[in-house]
């Protein structure tokens, strides 16, 4: 039995041994020891960290007692001062009084408790919309203090408005980044599966010895994510990194455990079949038969998906006529930056200059003229009949090098010269990826493909090379093997190109997902952002970005009006200070807000609820003057 499903048994029975005492405990006025913590405690509302318990606290201003609320019988505030104090207000009128600094029917300060167990210390938290004074956070911190056990207290500093309050609150207190690096677990895809536990190194990553039926240990970066059945990492990730995104497309179990080198449990399971299950607090390993994992593996008939591909346009297609219907001849990418671009004529942001799509029927002639298609075909043949993943790497190996030793048809660079040249001044470009089997409902594609820069009458940065390197990363094994765990045709796929002008000189840059990975159902972006040209998605060993919540562009009032930057964590490249400045994070998510709502209700017309539709954006902030650009939109599949 493993420590946490030691530690599950321990929870159900204290639970059922004390129901009926909890039903009769409303609160607590004191808390004098961690059993009289655990008795009223509960999961937190939002999952921003690892191994954490939540407290419910507040302050009666007007009767000068502090309640310890029962946090299991009550879900909010609001429910325990309605519910058992017996307040007036109703919810608008009592977050409106009760969440501002100063308001003439204030009466209680509130707040949560938090206990983190990887290193066994009690922060109060408060709402991000709360504008507490800095009197009464004082007097708040100060009466939960003398009412405690607690060894370490610290008031957290979960928001922007806070952080400038450090130097005077005169109270011990705790930043986000803290918190964030003394993490020991970490949440990264919910899910469940079962394989083989194994202890690997990227090194064996690289020479595929990993099988789909694996569950992965590992203590090194990922820069590419093999198809697995699970991931344990010793390193904490963002939630809008590759393996993070793909983990969630693929709804395999992730989890980042930073002790997984050194425990005996884990290596007791080593070679082993398992049952692996991450949940927000904890993951389960259970061993299981060979005959047990073999009828859960059992592979269940998938339908071929078969994706649309028009090879019947013949011409270079300006950023103007780009649109969301144009999937299946320009790719996922170029299609939503025809989205893009009318977006940006009407709102605050822009989108790369001197933008242009080259279609699939360039990339289809190329792959006739040279002799790809035939070794497409076989190769596809080939991997169906016998899976080799031996034979599979050097076929599309030789399909690659192919593609790129062939000349392109001269026609086509004189064309992407010439437009280059007729519609901007720039004459070092981007030339981006843009499929049919990315960026789509169903298959992000993230990390899949190769983006290459260019430049005009440049003898080393040819065009040409740059268009055949992005053509000929349609067939790199990660791809191919991406799209044949989701059943994808490999025959219906085609690659277009995307090009606008490069960014040699970005300030920052980040993705954002618009909607809360934090707390289902709720508002708010979450942001992650980085300094300069460093990754956001594919992080080097060490380096953490911003990790943001921000709020405003919403359509709640209470949120709007109160301009609130979360903090999850900090850049480390930054000396501690957030990247971007709030009124460019509050500019930011206002554009991110206006980019959701038309594609909610124009593009995808989506069935989900509001909240819970979200999209993946990359934005960039440019030159001195740090101007917000939005470089690419994407579906979030989660």
């Amino acid at each position: 039995m493993t420590l946490s499903q030691l530690k599950k048994q321990l929870i159900v029975f204290f639970i059922i041994a004390s129901t009926f005492v909890n039903a009769q405990t409303k609160y607590k006025s004191v808390l004098q020891s961690e059993a009289d913590f655990n008795a009223l405690k509960t999961n937190p509302i939002t999952n921003k960290y690892g191994n954490v318990d939540a407290l419910k606290v507040a302050f009666d201003i007007k009767d000068n007692k502090l309640y310890f609320i029962n946090s299991k019988t009550f879900k909010y505030h609001f429910n325990f001062c309605k519910g058992y104090l017996e307040i007036p207000e109703n919810i608008k009128q009592f977050n409106s009084a009760n969440y501002k600094a100063q308001h003439p029917n204030k009466r209680f300060l509130l707040g949560n408790i938090n206990h983190y167990l990887a290193d066994d210390s009690y922060n109060l938290e408060l709402s991000p919309i709360d504008e507490m004074q800095i009197e009464d956070i004082k007097i708040f911190y100060e009466a939960i203090q003398k009412a405690t056990y607690f060894k370490t207290f610290n008031f957290f500093l979960n928001t922007s408005r806070l952080e400038k309050l450090k130097s005077v609150l005169q109270i011990p207190t705790q930043s986000a980044s803290d918190l964030y690096g003394n993490q020991t677990y970490q949440a990264v895809s919910t899910h469940k599966s079962y394989g083989c536990l194994k202890f690997v190194s990227v090194d064996s990553l690289k020479h595929n010895n990993i099988s789909k039926y694996d569950i992965i240990v590992i203590d090194q970066p990922i820069l590419e994510l093999p198809i697995t059945a699970g991931v344990i990492t010793t390193i904490l990730q963002t939630p809008l990194s590759h393996i993070s995104v793909l983990g969630k497309n693929r709804q395999i179990p992730i989890a980042a455990y930073t002790k997984a080198m050194q425990s005996d449990i884990l290596k007791g399971f080593d070679n082993q079949y398992v049952s692996f299950e991450v949940a927000m607090d904890t993951f389960y390993i259970k061993p299981i038969s060979k005959e047990q994992f073999e009828r859960k593996t059992k592979k269940k008939k998938k339908d071929i998906l078969f994706l649309e591909k028009n090879t019947t346009v013949k011409t270079l297609i300006n950023a103007d006529d780009l649109n969301s219907k144009l999937v299946n001849t320009v790719g996922g990418k170029a299609a939503n930056f025809g989205v893009l671009y009318d977006l940006a004529k009407n709102n605050n942001f822009k989108v790369p200059e001197s933008a242009f799509a080259i279609p699939f029927y360039y990339y289809e002639a190329h792959l006739k003229a040279s002799g790809a298609d035939r070794m497409v075909k076989d190769m596809i043949y080939n991997y169906r009949i016998n899976q080799d993943k031996n034979v599979l790497t050097e076929q599309l190996k030789a399909i690659q090098k192919t593609i790129k030793k062939t000349p392109i048809d001269p026609d086509l660079i004189t064309k992407v010269e010439a437009k280059i040249i007729e519609i901007g001044d720039f004459k070092r470009m981007r030339f981006r990826s843009s499929t049919n089997a990315e960026d789509i409902v169903g298959f992000s594609g993230a990390g899949l493909y190769d983006s290459k820069t260019g430049i005009v009458g440049d003898s080393i940065k040819t065009i040409e090379k740059a268009i055949k390197k992005v053509w000929s990363s349609l067939w790199y094994e990660r791809a191919f093997l991406e799209r044949e765990y989701f059943n994808i045709d490999q025959n219906s796929i085609a690659m277009g190109v995307l090009v606008h002008r490069s960014f040699p000189n970005e300030k920052a840059n980040g993705v954002a997902i618009t909607k809360n990975l934090y707390r289902k159902q709720y508002l708010g972006n979450v942001i992650n952002v980085q300094l300069g040209e460093a990754s956001v998605v594919q992080p080097e060993d060490g380096v953490t970005c911003d990790q943001i919540i921000c709020y405003s562009g919403s359509s709640s009032k209470l949120y709007n009006d109160k301009r609130i930057v979360e903090i999850i964590s900090h850049s480390n490249l930054n000396n501690g200070e957030l990247v971007m400045s709030e009124a460019e994070i509050i500019h930011l998510s206002e554009q991110l807000e206006k980019i959701k709502k038309h594609y909610y209700y124009n593009v995808y017309k989506s069935k989900k609820k509001y909240l819970d539709f979200g999209l993946d954006i990359e934005f960039k902030l440019m030159d001195e003057d740090r101007k917000l650009y939005i470089k690419q939109v994407r579906y979030f599949n989660d």
